[in-house]
């Protein structure tokens, strides 16, 4: 039996907050004050090697990095070398990798805050007790020497020597005492040389940062001039997506596993997990720099493993069928040992619930909640996926103060290395305990949202971040915007840290396009040994087809009455088409942008007034509606017609906000002949469901009382009501797949032509799509005159995937298949011959919507073929037989 690699990623989210002052806001949830007092050694120092070894218990890898010391700031220690604690590593097969807690490489340069560790580990070489660094890696300032800056999450310093001396001297009350001179940290090498690296170019502009199987995406190719042999000092140093923009870079040397090649003109590298967006630099071997053109774009980030047996890899996770039904089980622990909490009766449960079906809902990870568990341990090797609250009984120490809440996530790998991939076995998350875990904070376990301009952190947007660490996703560069709390966007979901009185309860595009990413089968290799080989089986999802602003935009005015269903339950957010958060609120003063949706309309030749009424109000929890009061929808309309550019959206002609079913207040004005588009999103991020009916004189008229739907046993069924029909024709039902563009479905004669009584309607359509269907009608004059009716969405649930169109049959060489899906996914097209002999296998990606697919036939000999589609489950979808000429 092949081996099997263990690895274990601890994924924890850190704590930001806001503090205004006239000029300017600080940004340390652990003060410069409090990492002096609470350290017995303060050392400048350099890591000069690192051993990894297992705690005595076997459940945790640790690694002792041992500084080479160059000032004391604090303490008595004065000898040349000591040994740090961190935890991760790797010991033999088996891995740990502890994401947003201190990691270390050799090479690293910085001021340590140090005290000694509190679960009484010792040094695997010298047996003396570890000095831990206090606030993890907050307590660690690293350096960049080619700025001379020094560098925390939360915590920057301009000018080592002038700056971050300056300030230790002045809080210790005593002078450095120097044990090894530290010139050499200060000479401008840039100055050295004349020629320093050039970077002129770099492809792709975007990237996505630890995507190994996704070269397309993953694998950047920078072109330019001195950037010398590999060797010495030679890297590429990325933005750290683990401490936000700016500070000292993330750095993958010239001998990494994931650079590809080096020459002096080009440099060809897979984008590391840590990478976030921001301005790169290429070192030489001398380390000289040079910095890139433009900043660097990182879409998301996937979590990454590195293993070495022979060979090194670093390689993404992948997530499983874990526990036999599609994906992973997880029990809530209530054990109350250990200072423990009852989490299955607490409050925190039902945060814990609403976050986890977003993720389900939204894209679909498949978690099944299993029940409850007495265990408290955090161990790779029980199986269990336990969400608990902090205590002293995991087997690792509390959660330090500055950390809100740890993911630990264990990946497992078959050998050989280079010919199988990563998958995830195994996640717990612990969510701090107020009585046991170190440091003060106030959660507000929802689902109102926090009280702004307080220090209330919110437990669902922690729990939200904590999950897409447990489906692979890693940090990006993507914070908040603005400098008032009530009028800040807030960050986007995986960036690193989170402010007081903000929440995110909806994915944004990078969590979301990340997840798909994670969630959605690639059907790889992963060997043979004692884990699972079935990959994970995505849930259906519901993202609405109006979360992003439509493609087209009407070319006919808008009829009377149309109503326009929205659900800002599941919609997301995108930076790329959403409008800027100054360019949302008539006031222009900036607002939050979480979950949107659009409408396009058009009014008629004489413009004028838009009246929108609200109906089918709800909220998601329904408890939002009555107890929040920061809850509701905001309205904006904008004169437009395309969708104007992400982030350059013209200031909005009109802005309502509603709570309640009703009528807004009329919007006068509107031009003749334009269109606008009508923006919605939820007031600090409300989860609201609501039908928007839109009329008034700037809408064409219709004689149409109602057009309305329902799914009834999987058929579509629509009705329709007249008040009067004056030289009507016939009604000409259309359909779409989303909202926009619309095809022929079926025609009604008029009932009533030159009658004024009261008509009744109904179609059914025995096949609608999968998914969202779109019905509109199309009422005819005798002259063939016309005008269209409100737009009817109705949706299917439980089918996935439906075949609409074959063609062509007899064919000669392809074969072409129009396919309608609910999500992404990943087809099976398997073609036999006559006698039941299978002669090809092909894989169809096919997306939401419509889909228009080829099958070659051509290498096939003349005679009758069977196509049998399946879906990722393997089910039939669709037999045809098919005649190859």
């Amino acid at each position: 039996m092949k081996k099997l690699l263990h690895v274990l990623v601890i994924c924890s989210f850190s704590i930001l907050s806001i503090h205004q002052a006239a000029t300017a806001q600080s940004l340390y949830p652990v003060s410069i004050d409090k990492k002096i007092s609470k350290s017995s050694l303060i050392v400048e120092g350099k890591v000069i090697d690192q051993k990894s070894f297992w705690n005595p218990q076997h459940t945790m890898i640790y690694t002792s990095n041992t500084i080479e010391v160059n000032k004391v700031f604090k303490g008595n220690n004065v000898s040349q070398t000591i040994e740090v604690l961190t935890v991760g590593g790797s010991v033999g097969l088996e891995s740990v990798e502890a994401s947003d807690l201190l990691t270390l490489e050799k090479g690293n340069v910085g001021m340590f805050f140090c005290h000694p560790n509190s679960i009484n580990l010792k040094s695997p070489v010298t047996q003396s007790l570890l000095y831990d660094v206090y606030s993890s890696s907050q307590g660690c300032l690293k350096y960049d020497l080619s700025t001379k800056t020094a560098n925390a999450p939360l915590a920057r310093y301009a000018n080592i020597q002038n700056q971050l001396y300056q300030e230790l001297v002045k809080k210790t009350g005593k002078q450095p005492v120097t044990v090894k001179d530290n010139a050499d940290f200060f000479v401008d090498k840039n100055n050295q040389k004349v020629l320093a690296p050039s970077v002129t170019s770099f492809s792709p502009a975007t990237v996505n940062a630890g995507a190994t199987l996704n070269p397309a995406t993953n694998l950047l190719t920078i072109t330019g001039t001195g950037f010398g042999l590999p060797g010495g000092t030679a890297a590429v140093l990325f933005d750290d997506a683990n401490d936000g923009d700016g500070g000292t870079a993330f750095e993958v040397a010239f001998n990494s596993v994931l650079v590809q090649s080096w020459t002096d003109t080009e440099i060809i590298l897979r984008v590391p997990s840590r990478a976030g967006t921001g301005t790169f630099q290429v070192r030489d071997a001398g380390g000289v720099t040079g910095n890139s053109p433009s900043p660097l774009q990182v879409g998301y980030s996937v979590l990454t493993s590195q293993f070495t047996s022979g060979i090194t890899i670093i390689k993404e996770s992948n997530l499983m069928d874990d526990d036999g039904l599609g994906g992973y089980s997880i029990l809530y622990s209530t054990s109350t040992d250990g200072g423990g909490i009852n989490l299955d009766t607490d409050p925190a449960k039902v945060t814990f619930q609403r976050a986890l079906t977003t993720w389900k809902e939204v894209a679909g990870l498949n978690v099944t909640e299993a029940g409850t568990t007495t265990s408290q341990a955090i161990t790779p090797s029980d199986g269990l996926n336990v969400i608990m609250y902090d205590n002293t009984n995991t087997g690792t120490a509390v959660l330090p103060d500055g950390v809100l809440a740890v993911c630990y996530s264990f990946n497992s790998m078959c050998l050989p290395l280079d010919e199988n991939e990563v998958q995830k076995t195994q996640f717990d998350i612990v969510i701090r305990n107020p009585a046991v875990s170190l440091g003060i904070v106030d959660f507000t376990a929802g689902p109102c949202p926090p009280v702004t301009n307080t220090q209330q952190f919110d437990l669902e947007t922690v729990i939200l971040h904590e999950l897409g660490h447990a489906l692979n996703l890693g940090h990006i560069n993507d914070d908040f915007q603005g400098n008032i709390l009530s009028q800040l966007n807030p960050g986007k979901l995986m960036n690193y840290s989170i402010i007081y009185g903000v929440s995110r309860k909806s994915l944004d595009f990078a969590a979301y396009a990340g997840a798909l990413y994670t969630i959605t089968p690639q059907n790889n290799t992963y060997g043979l040994c004692a884990l699972s080989s079935v990959e994970m089986t995505p849930l259906a999802t519901s993202v609405p087809a109006n979360d992003n602003c439509p493609g087209v935009f009407p070319a006919i005015a808008t009829p009377n009455n149309t109503l326009v269903a929205f659900d800002l339950v599941h919609t997301t957010s995108n930076k790329f088409v959403d409008p800027q958060y100054t360019a949302i609120n008539c006031a222009a003063t900036g607002t939050h942008v979480t979950n949107n949706a659009y409408y396009a309309m058009k009014t008629s030749n004489s413009g004028g007034d838009l009246e929108i009424n609200v109906s089918g109000y709800s909220t998601t929890p329904a408890s939002v509606e009555t107890d929040c009061a920061t809850a509701g929808v905001r309205l904006s309309l904008y004169q437009a017609n395309s969708c104007p550019a992400g982030q350059a959206y013209p200031a909005p002609v009109a802005c309502r906000t509603f709570t309640t079913n009703g009528a807004l207040a009329t919007i006068n004005g509107l031009a003749a002949n334009t269109n606008y588009l009508i923006y919605v999103d939820g007031l600090r991020n409300t989860k609201a469901a609501f039908t928007l009916a839109i009329s008034g004189s700037s809408i064409l008229p219709v004689s149409l009382l109602s057009f309305t739907g329902n799914i009834n046993n999987g058929q579509a069924v629509l009705n329709w009501k007249t008040a009067q029909e004056i030289n009507t024709k016939e009604f000409i039902i259309e359909k779409s797949i989303d909202g926009n563009s619309f095809s022929y479905f079926a025609t009604i004669a008029s009932k009533g032509n030159n009658s004024n009584t009261t008509n009744n309607y109904d179609l059914a359509d025995k096949s609608p799509y999968p998914g969202y269907n779109y019905y509109r009608l199309k009422i005819v004059d005798n002259d063939n005159t016309f005008n269209y009716s409100n737009i009817v969405a109705l949706k299917v649930e439980g089918k996935s995937v439906m075949v609409t169109k074959t063609f062509p049959n007899p064919t000669r060489s392809n074969f072409n298949i129009e396919i309608v899906a609910d999500k992404k996914q990943l087809l099976s097209a398997e073609v036999f011959d006559i006698i039941g002999k299978r002669v090809g296998n092909y894989q169809v990606n096919v997306e939401t919507g419509l889909n228009k697919k080829q099958i070659s036939l051509s290498a096939l000999a003349a005679g009758t073929y069977i196509i049998q589609l399946k879906d990722e489950k393997g089910n039939i979808i669709e037999k045809v037989k098919i005649i190859k000429e």
